[in-house]
């Protein structure tokens, strides 16, 4: 690739999801750190996008819009300096072969053409392998919250009899940060293990063991690092990852209302009205087939769909 992956990874999105991918291989990337999201609308995608860019993007074809619509969908992110840089791969079960050399031939798809045909675990492993490509993580691991503008986010931590009371600044399935008091600052040493440490996360409250990584100070107080000890069950580092996730997709559905939609015609070809020279889609006969990958009886139909023992 030209451009070298950004430090902290990339984010991803699907756009338009089939059931099966919003409900369940969206889960499997978020169970292996990657930060994945859904957009159900295409209308409300670009100024996301253009808010993130370098985002890697899977646009699910098969429904919504027309094939030759979605080819210039696809094509306009060319023609928008803000959007060049997004990975756009594409995903469908109904597409006609000569339509789909029409996008391989005429619009930049680096992501790849995936077909919806193929086993589950099998799209899922290729969605892997393009975001591993591309730099999806960076150099950050996990995928970490910033707790400060959420109610209902807190730590207690248990020493020589004492309950210290902190705030939460940030949380990911590895660790947290936590707001000390400055007059505090000597009761704790960095490498020591601490139990009990109860953490709120919202409605859900977990009880873990972790270690004293660094002690960052602060004009008001001290940022206390943690990590969770190897000890730490699935199913607690499940909790936090769920929590994370359900905020973060939370945050993106709520911008999504309050953002205006993109209201550009797209079958007329809009390379036309930019005077760029391209080539344009050539329609055929719109497919109607309903089959999709939308519906459960397509995971239960593939021999390969088990759960991945973290969303297990």
């Amino acid at each position: 690739m030209e451009n070298q992956p950004p430090i902290f990874g990339r984010k991803i999105y699907f756009i338009n999801p089939p059931y099966a991918i919003k409900t369940t291989l969206i889960d499997r990337l978020r169970a292996l750190e990657y930060e994945a999201y859904y957009i159900h609308d295409p209308r409300s995608a670009k100024a996301i996008l253009e808010n993130n860019p370098d985002s890697i993007c899977f646009i699910c074809i098969d429904s919504i819009l027309p094939t030759n619509q979605w080819f210039n969908f696809i094509k306009s992110f060319e023609l928008n300096e803000n959007l060049k840089s997004t990975i756009i791969g594409i995903l469908s079960k109904n597409i006609k072969t000569s339509d789909k050399n029409q996008f391989l031939l005429k619009t930049t798809i680096p992501g790849g053409f995936i077909s919806l045909n193929d086993t589950f675990d099998k799209i899922t492993d290729k969605i892997i392998q393009i975001c591993e490509l591309n730099g999806a993580k960076g150099r950050r691991q996990y995928v970490r919250l910033n707790c400060t503008n959420y109610e209902g986010t807190f730590v207690h931590i248990s020493k020589n009899g004492r309950l210290y009371p902190m705030r939460l600044i940030d949380i990911s399935s590895v660790g947290f940060a936590c707001m000390l008091k400055s007059k505090d600052r000597n009761i704790f040493t960095e490498k020591e293990i601490l139990k009990p440490i109860v953490i709120a996360l919202g409605l859900k409250t977990i009880n873990v063991e972790a270690a004293v990584f660094a002690l960052k100070d602060n004009p008001n107080y001290v940022t206390m690092v943690m990590l969770f000890m190897p000890s730490t069950s699935s199913t607690t580092k499940d909790i936090i990852r769920n929590y994370v996730f359900s905020i973060l997709q939370g945050d993106l559905d709520m911008k999504i209302e309050i953002t205006v939609k993109d209201n550009t015609d797209y079958s007329k070809d809009l390379t036309k009205e930019t005077g760029n020279i391209t080539d344009t889609f050539i329609y055929e006969e719109e497919i109607t087939s309903e089959t999709s990958l939308n519906e459960v009886s397509d995971l239960e139909d593939a021999p390969e769909h088990e759960q991945t023992e973290q969303s297990s």
